[in-house]
């Protein structure tokens, strides 16, 4: 856990260094969709989808969704298989900076997660639960812009990993 501290302490400190009032990397109108994977969650390696729309220069909403799954098998005897959903709207504060390959950014997200676990056992019957809520989140995170239209991303903070890390693409 200290690891993602340290990863997140790092992370803002480059933001606050590189604020300024200069060229933009984000702008109102901008559409993006980021496919990443995630790890520091409970199970499985995540992979999320997420979309935003900036309605202002500094200000995007969106939407995430992630899913993340894992079989834990016990030789002859069955398997365990946990599965994990999570769809959530979310919002963002783009910091100004003084590049327009770096959008380092804020934000928090409001949604439903799924989680259910099932036993398929070798001479029993199925087993399964499941339980969800609502839950909301915080995370930071930043786009590196490569061309005009692809980039790389990472964030810190909730969703179905700790550390979420990936592709971006403009879509306008």
């Amino acid at each position: 856990m200290i690891n993602i501290k340290k990863i997140a302490c790092f992370t803002l400190a480059g933001i606050l260094y590189a604020t300024g009032s200069f060229a933009q990397s984000f702008q109102k109108g901008d559409r993006t969709l980021q496919v990443g994977v995630g790890i520091g969650g409970g199970f499985g390696i995540p992979v999320g989808l997420g979309y935003e729309h900036a309605v202002s220069d500094r200000i995007g909403i969106g939407a995430y969704a992630a899913f993340s799954t894992e079989r834990e098998s016990f030789g002859g005897y069955g398997n365990w298989r946990y599965t994990h959903i999570l769809a959530a709207a979310r919002g963002a504060y783009h910091i100004p900076v003084k590049s327009t390959k770096f959008d380092p950014y804020a934000g928090i997200l409001l949604g439903y997660n799924i989680a259910t676990v099932k036993w398929d056992g070798a001479d029993e019957a199925p087993i399964s639960a499941s339980a969800g809520g609502f839950l909301w989140g915080a995370y930071v995170g930043s786009k590196y812009w490569f061309s005009d239209k692809i980039g790389a991303f990472a964030e810190v903070g909730y969703g179905l990993g700790v550390l979420n890390a990936g592709i971006t693409f403009k879509l306008n």
